[in-house]
């Protein structure tokens, strides 16, 4: 879903059926599917290389959204060593959380509410990085997303499976994909989702890709005209005092647009599978606001957009490699020319924990594994 209300409604694009053949298949709308799609194109040529993108592209669905994900001793490692052109300040302060009508640092006397799925890896220190110096091009040109966009077949997946010793990719209008080589941007779940013949995968492979299923989440952004705050540390803040619903959890961005005056701060709350009806997403919203309201005096003050959108996937914070390992050598053919990419994809390559800085695998997480995945699938193609 693209970074909009969800209320939106969204032009119907009818697509005719069509039958395509190609080397290489992209699936996915991310800035790791499409540097993939553009270094495939540069390598091949246009003509081997096709995108499913399902939907149109937008600049907002390239980056994973809500705080910064690039946190940890293992993760800055990670841009350190492969962007270090990209390295912004080293954040050290810690997040705080809001009780008793004030603010509150983690580690502290006061404890906060009761933290849920992936809240407490936004407790420690954020390392602030400039994303344009990884992906120039994409997060630089508004005309390549045009171009992509021009290229890209927008039309939802149905079902993956094995053809001879590549792929048949169905989409939901009746396109039909033949590729030698298929590049899945989204997470190892749902490519087990898509999967037809399950009986011809291995329990290993099975188990690891169900490992990598996260709850939703719901995002929200405001840009307001003028700043609302000074605050920089990441923020929790608890949808009930009274019950453990988890917590809005965002982060202000202190850069200021001297023209406009604005400021941008997102919002994650993470959802249980029962949250998910529209008027169980009103209330988190509604629920939001009025803590707003409550703790930053010049929130109903200052003019803001709000862009909302339900994340269907989030980063995946304990991904199995070693067990992925164990597929590769189950005798099987499920990963041969199949390579899983985006922030909740396997670390398979091993040669960099020996090399001249060492990190966890189990420790690499959301932005920086998806970075290190693209690193290493980038120099196999």
């Amino acid at each position: 879903m693209a970074f909009k209300d969800l209320h939106k409604l969204k032009k119907v694009v009818v697509v005719e059926k069509e039958f395509i053949k190609a080397q290489h298949l992209v699936v996915g709308k991310d800035i790791f599917a499409l540097s993939m799609y553009k270094s495939l194109q540069e390598k091949y040529g246009k003509d081997n290389v096709r995108l499913l993108s399902e939907d149109t592209i937008l600049k907002s669905d390239l980056l994973p959204k809500g705080p910064s994900t690039v946190r940890g001793v293992d993760n800055q490692k990670i841009i350190q060593e492969i962007y270090p052109e990209a390295v912004g300040d080293i954040g050290t302060t810690q997040a705080m959380f809001y009780k008793d009508m004030t603010w509150k640092s983690f580690g502290g006397r006061s404890k906060p509410e009761a933290l849920k799925f992936n809240e407490e890896f936004f407790t420690s220190s954020r390392f602030n990085i400039d994303a344009t110096k990884i992906f120039p091009e994409l997060l630089s040109a508004e005309d390549l997303l045009v171009t992509m966009n021009a290229e890209a077949y927008q039309v939802r997946l149905k079902t993956i499976q094995r053809s001879n010793d590549g792929f048949k990719v169905e989409c939901l209008n009746g396109t039909e994909f033949e590729c030698e080589k298929l590049y899945f941007g989204q997470s190892p779940y749902q490519y087990l989702e898509f999967y037809t013949h399950k009986n011809e995968l291995s329990d290993s492979f099975i188990e690891f890709c169900e490992s990598t299923k996260t709850p939703s989440a719901i995002c929200i952004k405001f840009i307001f005209e003028k700043p609302i705050t000074d605050i920089a540390e990441t923020l929790f803040i608890p949808l009930s005092y009274t019950h453990d619903w988890g917590h809005f959890v965002g982060e202000f961005n202190q850069t200021y647009n001297d023209e406009l005056g604005a400021q941008e701060v997102e919002f994650i709350h993470f959802l249980d599978e029962d949250q998910s009806s529209e008027e169980d997403i009103s209330r988190v919203i509604r629920l939001l606001k009025k803590n707003l309201e409550k703790i930053f005096e010049k929130f109903s003050k200052i003019k803001a957009r709000e862009y909302i959108v339900l994340e269907q996937e989030i980063g995946c914070l304990k991904i199995d490699n070693d067990l992925f390992e164990k597929t590769l050598n189950s005798g099987k053919s499920e990963t041969k020319n199949l390579f899983l990419m985006g922030i909740n994809a396997p670390i398979i390559d091993t040669h960099r924990e020996q090399g001249n800085f060492e990190y966890s695998k189990g420790g690499v997480n959301v932005f920086a594994r998806a970075v290190l995945v693209q690193s290493i699938l980038t120099k196999k193609i």
